[in-house]
């Protein structure tokens, strides 16, 4: 008897037989964190890491940098560790092991304060435009897609046979692998993309008092 697939609208068979998802609802899940979930592109992202640049800017004397990007350090020595251990025999969950080597992956770039950068925009980016994610997993999981596209470790070329021309091909991590190295991102920076969200909330609402006075004054005139 065939299933149908549990994504809302879908009315395709599911992709196995005990499966809950059609072959493209499974494929999205596994991409993107939730069948619903679209992608974060490096575009869309753009104007939150103009806001993180904006406040470095205008904090450019603070040691709040550079003690992030020692954070981000911190999770890059733990995936070692884990890939240490790992590499002498010892038994360790498999999903851990390759989140550890995502990671690693990322830090051999040697792009820190893009990585860190990127991973404050995504938080900014959730607390300002929180409808753009449709679940935790589901901004773990563009967490993680933007933090590894931030250099050329992670994409590879395929063959696109529609156009007969080689094209990028990301390198999808098993969505349980996305969820923990998204943890250790959040563990590691998220308050501090929080606490930068508040502070352009608060600008924001400080234009937003500035003009409307503005806007009084000039009803005021006669």
């Amino acid at each position: 008897m065939t299933r149908i697939c549990r994504a809302a609208g879908c009315t395709s068979g599911t992709a196995t037989r005990f499966g809950v998802h059609c072959r493209a609802h499974r494929a999205r899940l596994r991409r993107h964190g939730s069948t619903d979930q679209q992608g974060i592109t490096k575009a869309a992202l753009e104007p939150y890491l103009r806001i993180v640049s904006a406040r470095r800017a205008k904090n450019a004397g603070s040691p709040l940098w550079g003690q992030l990007e020692a954070r981000w350090g911190d999770v890059v020595g733990y995936a070692s560790g884990i890939l240490e251990r790992h590499r002498a025999g010892r038994p360790m969950p498999a999903y851990e092991t390759k989140a550890a080597d995502a990671v690693s992956r990322v830090a051999a770039e040697g792009l820190n304060g893009e990585v860190v950068d990127t991973a404050l925009a995504m938080f900014v980016m959730r607390e300002l435009e929180p409808r753009r994610f449709r679940s935790d997993r589901a901004f773990a999981t563009q967490l993680v897609r933007r933090v590894r596209g931030v250099g050329d470790m992670n994409v590879g070329a395929g063959w696109d046979h529609r156009t007969g021309k080689v094209r990028r091909v990301y390198r999808e991590l098993p969505p349980k692998v996305a969820e923990v190295m998204g943890a250790w991102i959040t563990q590691a920076l998220g308050a501090a993309g929080l606490r930068l969200a508040a502070l352009e909330e608060r600008d924001l609402e400080e234009k937003q008092r500035e003009t409307q006075a503005l806007y009084r004054a000039l009803e005021g005139l006669t």
